[in-house]
């Protein structure tokens, strides 16, 4: 917790910017917008799911660059939710 006492014939707003300098170098604000948006992390068998489903979109994605259906540096949209047969289109 940061805490700033007047000074003897401080102006308010000097007594402020003190505050704002020492809430910045405490960083407690950094540290509560840090874990605003704390997500939890994706246990084993979800990351292993996950890392299937990449290797057999690229995989996919190969085969379509082989037969000259899909340019090599085009990246499909949204490449896990989306079928890559729609892309195609």
């Amino acid at each position: 917790m940061v805490e700033v006492r007047r000074r003897e014939k401080e102006s308010v707003e000097a007594m402020i910017r003190r505050f704002t300098r020492r809430l910045q170098q405490s960083e407690v604000l950094s540290d509560a917008r840090s874990s605003r948006f704390l997500t939890k992390s994706p246990s084993k068998s979800k990351q292993r799911n996950s890392a299937i489903k990449r290797q057999q979109f690229l995989k996919e994605k190969d085969k379509l660059v082989k037969m000259g259906k899909v340019r090599s540096d085009y990246r499909l949209p949204n490449k896990y939710k989306l079928k890559i047969k729609e892309a195609i289109r």
